[in-house]
């Protein structure tokens, strides 16, 4: 990033880190250090420069021994509280010093108002959660009220008093509140009084697991610790949303839906249905969910319910859940409301299950929830290095394959990319997923839910200008050909390319579909998405 450069150095006293578990240490391995001293000031040095803004910031970074951390040349976004903002958050606990908050608590404090390893600054701040976590592991929310670059509020409580402060190695945006580490999960908010009703049907149905899950720790195939963090996105309903619909408590709720089994977790029942109708197998916020394909105003996304979709449309600039023809649809009362473990939308409506309409479908195929929570960084268009996750055979069940030979490795590899990638950084979503399977090996992975129609059916990829590592590729949906051989290099230049693989095929029944990708030399397939277009 050219605003990072370093410049006028005039003496020079640098440690290098390996990483982020280094940097962000329990104990700091830098106190005692001289840095540099340079004509702009690294973040901690510019704190400490404002006194009269954080002096109290500078002292809790110097009570969680991290100030020197923040001085080292790396690239944080940093949300700094404000001295009102700490005098504040001292007298709301009934604290007299800086000194008094537990040094645990402290540590914890400072990394979850850094973003590590990317710059986020107000132009790409949208209404939503912040794609890229805290050093914490958590996300904070961005939130635009009325006032415009005034009414800025991080996890809709917090304004944002300056924006956009660069130093040598961090962009500060300054807030009127100390952050509160967010420690509930979403089974935790629903919980409470405002969603008694659907917190109930949540328990029967047996979905409280899910909800109130932050980390799981499973192996691999190859007997390797795996740790995922999945997250989910809810679609709650409050009580006084039920009871406008005439639905008083649980048991009119059954009867409003014909709920006549009473095995409540199986996903056949009705019940079961309904709660897994109103549940996404990932995090998306409000500008996540109005990711349109280009070109379109309209879009359907899978829920945990088998076979059964949302959709989403935007109607004079606001999200409509299930919009008819006649302008009706289902509003969010309530946007964004983040969680340890995902966010809650909370309905105007009960939002019974129902049947979409035909829409495009943009099927992105590094895009599942299981990749983003096995992963550190996801769709993040802010990155300085790029990332790459190569799954282990059995790691997520969205990717299997059979690869030549057997015991070949990197066979499947997801790759974040950074600004200065060229052409990769500008696939969708900033990603792009890498195959190689070996001669005649394969790979398998699951479409979206697809309404019964025809489609035509384009495939989009990263194509390199006479690249000898890419090779060519064949593929198959649900054991059909589909298209013909692929080539992925081209003799002209560096582009993102698009092949129509079929003009016209029919999906009889609305279901999901088993995508095959055989490689025929055996060489590198960089891939971004599949493209579904309804066809009249």
């Amino acid at each position: 990033m050219n605003n990072l450069k370093i410049s006028n150095i005039k003496n020079i006293y640098l440690l290098l880190v390996a990483g982020l578990c280094l940097v962000f240490s329990c104990q700091d391995p830098y106190e005692g250090t001289t840095f540099t001293a340079y004509e702009e000031l690294p973040a901690s040095s510019y704190f400490k420069s404002q006194p009269e803004q954080f002096s109290l910031w500078v002292e809790l970074l110097e009570h969680a021994n991290l100030y020197n951390t923040l001085n080292l040349q790396e690239v944080y976004t940093i949300f700094a509280p404000t001295n009102d903002a700490m005098e504040a958050y001292l007298a709301q606990n009934g604290l007299s010093e800086v000194t008094d908050i537990p040094e645990e608590d402290a540590d914890y404090l400072v990394k979850y108002h850094v973003l590590y390893g990317t710059i986020y600054d107000q132009s790409r701040f949208t209404n939503g959660v912040i794609p890229a976590p805290t050093v914490t592991d958590d996300k904070l929310s961005i939130e635009f009220k009325e006032g415009g670059l005034n009414a800025i509020y991080v996890n809709g409580v917090s304004r944002i008093v300056e924006l956009d402060i660069m130093t040598t190695n961090a962009i500060i945006h300054s807030i009127n509140q100390v952050l509160i580490p967010e420690k509930e999960t979403i089974l935790e908010k629903l919980r409470k009084t405002r969603y008694k009703i659907f917190n109930e049907a949540v328990v029967l149905t047996g979905y409280q697991k899910i909800l109130n899950t932050i980390k799981l720790e499973e192996t691999d195939n190859n007997g390797n610790p795996v740790i995922k963090k999945p997250r989910h996105t809810v679609f709650a309903v409050s009580d006084s949303a039920f009871v406008v619909n005439g639905i008083f408590d649980i048991e009119t709720l059954k009867r409003k839906i014909g709920v006549s089994e009473t095995d409540y977790t199986s996903p056949e029942n009705k019940l079961n249905k309904y709660v897994a109708y109103h549940i996404l197998p990932q995090l998306m916020s409000t500008d996540e969910l109005a990711s349109f394909p280009e070109g379109e105003s309209s879009r359907n996304i899978n829920t945990l319910a088998p076979n059964e979709l949302i959709n989403i449309s935007s109607a004079s600039g606001e999200l409509i859940l299930n919009y008819k023809e006649d302008g009706s649809g289902i509003t969010l009362v309530r946007e964004n409301i983040n969680t340890k473990n995902g966010v809650i939308h909370e309905t105007g409506h009960w939002m019974p299950v129902e049947t979409p309409p035909i829409v495009t479908v943009l099927w992105d195929l590094a895009d599942y929830p299981e990749l983003a929570a096995v992963v550190n960084s996801f769709q993040s268009a802010d990155l300085t290095t790029a990332y790459n996750k190569t799954l282990a055979p059995g790691e997520i069940p969205v990717y299997t394959w059979k690869s030549v030979p057997e015991t070949k490795s990197s066979v499947v590899t997801y790759r974040n990319n950074r600004s200065n990638d060229g052409v990769y950084y500008h696939a969708h979503n900033y990603d792009h997923i890498r195959l190689e399977p070996g001669p005649s090996g394969w790979v398998e992975m699951e479409s979206p839910v697809l309404i019964a129609g025809t489609y035509k059916i384009t495939l989009q990829y990263i194509s390199g200008r006479y690249t000898t590592n890419t090779g060519s590729m064949q593929m198959s949906l649900d054991g059909q050909a589909l298209g013909g051989q692929v080539v992925i290099s081209n003799p002209t230049e560096d582009e993102i390319r698009q092949t129509v693989l079929s003009d016209s095929y029919e999906f009889t029944e609305t279901d999901s579909h088993t995508l095959r990708i055989v490689g025929i030399d055996g060489k590198l397939l960089t891939l971004d998405y599949i493209l579904f277009e309804p066809v009249n």
